[in-house]
């Protein structure tokens, strides 16, 4: 979900003048772009482009929606299944877990089948596993059926900004980055917003089929508008059609000219990278813990929010309806993020290569750090039914805006800094990041009854102060620590 995606999945190539020509190898014919050559993702229409955005997005908020209405699905969960409420929100642990756990694999395996199979299959897979939680009531089934559909839902995180590094230049992507990310925000809302609804007027078996019912036509939106986008894959295919059509032997320039991984050597180095950065990199493992957490607090909340607006005598529509402030949130935050671009820019003026330094994406992310925090405190002392629901809903509001710049500065940051080797750096954040969602939910509800609730706002609000420090420690001395690292030394002197 970053700008570095298009390294880890292999964007689009740059276009060139020569379609085919004599490679070095004899008796084979290089494949390349042609100048101005209709298949190249980047000269795609304007319209073609926005579709095949508007189709990933689709999948990314139906996704993301499935995750986080699980907490106000607890409401009924428990009694459709015959279990306790623990085993219910299992289920959201295991999704989690698998997200966290399926791109690792996605990753190398994309890199031989190519993006748009992947969305394909992975879309039918999710819609069709809504139909064991829809129709049965057996707890073990509907825990099976979340674990694989988590893996399956990961590609709406892990790879549509990988498909926007596709078929938009660099210098356009920016903004495009964010707007996906905002709707990432979105697609939370949603989860609580209309299941609460759903399960209150029409049951939750309905909560099941009407998600189901989405995914398929996500999934049918992606049938329609969905083509494959990464360019060494559309080169390939060409390289072969043309081995077929003239019998002399075409490869694609990437094939020739790369050197050759296996998927096991491929999987060894998306698994391997991450894990090593994230025990040995300072930089990752502060941004890790930081953001991890700010996430983290995204699926606590909508146990913890569901508990402060019940004091108000809400239905589960009314309080799964306050999930909407996710949504507000993160619009505030992509408003700013058009200031936090200015201000790179702006470094990068003053800067006398021209580049500004990573440290430049940090800005909002630190004032981020502060909202948070502060907002979640004061969220937690004014929830109560002596104050007005809209004063903790207006707080509410406010510390998602800062996790969103907290989220949107951290991806960026990292992109700047690790280059070639950020997707590891991001593919550690997320197996920490979904690792945490999956988590806090599973003790949130007793740590706001037992703690009580201002308490247990308190006690995270106290946390991200105290994390708060990284982004303002990695402006001071990132470029420090850079320096020490092995994996950024050589590309400190560029930056």
């Amino acid at each position: 979900m970053n700008m570095d995606e298009e390294k880890r999945f292999g964007g689009a190539t740059t276009p060139t003048k020569a379609a085919s020509g004599a490679s070095d190898k004899p008796g084979i014919i290089e494949v390349d772009w042609e100048e101005n050559d209709p298949e190249n993702p980047y000269n795609w229409s304007p319209s073609r482009k926005w579709l095949t955005i508007l189709a990933c997005s689709l999948i990314t908020v139906t996704t993301i929606a499935n995750a986080t209405s699980q907490s106000i699905m607890a409401t009924w969960g428990p009694a459709w299944f015959n279990t306790s409420r623990l085993m219910f929100i299992l289920g959201l642990c295991l999704f989690n877990v698998s997200v966290a756990i399926a791109p690792m694999f996605l990753a190398p395996l994309s890199e031989h089948l190519g993006r748009n199979i992947i969305y394909q299959v992975a879309g039918w897979i999710v819609a069709l596993l809504f139909l064991p939680q829809t129709f049965s009531h057996n707890i073990h089934g509907y825990l099976a059926a979340r674990w694989f559909q988590g893996m399956a839902s990961s590609v709406g995180n892990s790879m549509v900004g990988g498909t926007i590094a596709d078929i938009f230049g660099y210098r356009e992507r920016g903004q495009l980055m964010n707007f996906f990310s905002l709707m990432v925000f979105v697609g939370q809302a949603l989860g609580g917003l209309t299941m609460g609804w759903t399960g209150e007027l029409v049951g939750i078996q309905w909560c099941f089929g009407a998600q189901g019912i989405a995914s398929a036509v996500s999934g049918v939106v992606s049938l329609l508008f969905l083509r494959e986008t990464r360019g060494n894959i559309i080169l390939r295919r060409r390289a072969k059609r043309l081995t077929k059509e003239t019998g002399v032997l075409h490869m694609s320039k990437l094939d020739l000219t790369s050197t050759h991984q296996s998927t096991a050597e491929q999987l060894t180095k998306s698994v391997g990278l991450p894990l090593k950065m994230l025990c040995t990199e300072p930089i990752v493992i502060a941004l890790t813990l930081w953001i991890g957490f700010a996430w983290a607090i995204i699926f606590l909340g909508g146990t913890s929010t569901i508990l402060v607006f019940e004091q108000y005598g809400f239905s589960p529509g009314e309080a799964g309806s306050i999930q909407s402030c996710i949504a507000i949130g993160g619009i505030l935050g992509y408003i700013c993020s058009f200031h936090q671009e200015h201000l790179f820019r702006k470094a990068a003026s003053k800067s006398a290569t021209g580049r500004a330094s990573p440290e430049a994406r940090l800005y909002w992310a630190a004032v981020g750090g502060l909202i948070f925090p502060t907002a979640t405190l004061i969220f937690g002392w004014t929830g109560r039914p002596s104050i007005h629901w809209a004063v903790p809903a207006f707080f509410l509001c406010l510390s998602y805006w800062g996790i969103f710049s907290m989220y949107l500065g951290t991806f960026n940051y990292v992109a700047d800094a690790y280059e070639q080797n950020s997707s590891s750096a991001q593919a550690a954040h997320s197996m920490v990041r979904n690792g945490f969602s999956g988590i806090f939910p599973l003790f949130a509800r007793q740590m706001y009854i037992k703690m009580g609730y201002p308490q247990a706002s308190t006690l995270i609000a106290g946390l991200g102060f105290a994390l708060a420090i990284a982004p303002f420690m990695l402006i001071k001395y990132g470029a420090r620590l850079r320096a020490k690292s092995p994996i950024t030394t050589k590309l400190v002197g560029n930056i």
